[in-house]
């Protein structure tokens, strides 16, 4: 199998870098159709996202050491897809299919196949232009469907997780008068985890469900800013019979934000609100914190612009607890030449665990620590290829470990 990978990534890459005339754009009755492809080759010095002595008590472990030959590995990913778009009026429906082929050198066991597939529908550019307004009409529209399988380390869940999951979101606004406007929008997700650990024989994750529901409405301060309220009341269930986990919950938030340009360098959006987690587990007390979501940009000139993000939420874990999570990222984009721009980061997450009943797990809190850099440079006006360096410092109850991830890749679009 892994030779069979070698010689195909070998000849595809060949290919790709010497085919360029081959490919075609069609554009039709039907919409347009074109083609991308992407070659990922990473570094992880920790795949499944936990420290060498749990890695090492684990692969010890003869019922699960099969599945576990090396902490660190390399991997190579071959991601084909083809995109499909199309405009009717004020709507424009985008869509794409594709799948990720992973090889795992050390571990073989993990490499996979996934699909990667997605859908939108967008009126008048909400979507693509980012608009808050529509030029056409009081109100605005988008949908988006997503399916497809996510696999990766999880330092949240200590593992090496795979599930399948399904998302889908429908949002709408309509201003009603040219200085007031209400919203809704509600967005179905799901995780259907594969059964069992990787790294732990006892553990078993429940596949997860949740239904959100908002309720906006916006004060129109200008035509670039708006000030609003929300509200969302959001129903979370999984699949395991019993009260012995916190997925079964339901919760009500509302909050208080400003979203749109604020000056001439400074855009984006910040919330901050209060939210009521209601366990079904009656033994398990209710929770409620201060909640928050900050998006900003500050653009310092035409080559160079920062990005200040800030989260406060509750979310349940596959593992049967509930988080909440606290995480803040900073970050810089510089466009160094017309084809070379780089990104770098810092960033800080803090996780606090609830457990049924109140029993004591492995962990009561989670920090995580990062930063990382990327540099992308653009080819040609079909390829580009970015190169990229993440660490990351986990302090645990129990423990603390760094991670380093080292990745390059090449993406081709036709």
């Amino acid at each position: 199998m892994r030779m069979i990978f070698f010689t195909f990534f070998q000849l595809l890459l060949c290919y790709l870098l010497n085919s360029v005339n081959l490919f075609a754009l069609y554009e039709g009755s039907i919409g347009k159709i074109d083609a991308s492809a992407k070659i990922d080759a990473t570094y992880d010095s920790r795949i499944f996202g936990i420290s060498s002595s749990n890695f090492s008590s684990a692969a010890s472990n003869p019922v699960i050491s099969k599945n576990l030959k090396s902490e660190d590995d390399f991997i190579l990913k071959f991601s084909p897809a083809l995109h499909f778009s199309k405009k009717v009026k004020w709507f424009s429906f985008t869509g794409s299919a594709g799948i990720e082929i992973a090889q795992f050198i050390k571990n073989d066991e993990q490499s996979y196949t996934r699909p990667t597939t997605t859908f939108s529908i967008d009126f008048d550019d909400t979507l693509s232009k980012n608009k808050r307004l529509s030029n056409n009409a009081k109100i605005r529209f988008d949908a988006t469907f997503d399916v497809g399988q996510s696999v990766g380390a999880s330092v949240i869940d200590q593992d090496l997780t795979s599930y399948t999951y399904f998302t889908a979101g429908l949002n709408v606004r309509y201003n009603h008068s040219p200085k007031f406007g209400v919203g809704a929008g509600t967005s179905y997700n799901a995780k259907y985890y594969q059964s069992g650990s990787q790294t732990s024989e006892q553990a078993v994750y429940s596949d997860i469900e949740t239904l959100p529901v908002s309720a906006r409405a916006f004060y129109i301060y200008s035509e670039k800013l708006d000030f609003y309220t929300n509200y969302t009341f959001q129903r979370t269930k999984d699949d395991l019979a019993g009260s012995d986990n916190l997925n079964d919950s339901s919760s009500h938030s509302i909050s208080f934000g400003a979203q749109g340009v604020y000056s001439s360098k400074l855009s984006g959006d910040a919330s901050i609100g209060y939210s009521v987690q209601n366990f079904d587990n009656e033994l398990t007390d209710n929770q409620s914190n201060l909640i928050s979501g900050v998006g900003l940009n500050w653009k310092l000139n035409s080559k160079t612009n920062f990005g200040f993000d800030v989260s406060r939420a509750f979310s349940p874990s596959a593992a049967g607890h509930s988080m909440f999570s606290t995480m803040g990222r900073f970050s810089a984009n510089h466009r160094f030449t017309e084809k070379i721009q780089g990104t770098a980061y810092l960033s800080l997450s803090n996780s606090e665990y609830t457990y049924v009943n109140g029993q004591e797990g492995d962990s009561s809190s989670l920090n995580n620590y990062g930063l990382g850099f990327t540099v992308t440079k653009k080819i040609s006006e079909i390829f580009s290829a970015s190169s990229g360096y993440n660490y990351s410092y986990i302090d645990r109850s129990l423990e603390t470990y760094g991670r380093h991830v080292l990745n390059a890749s090449v993406t081709g679009r036709f």
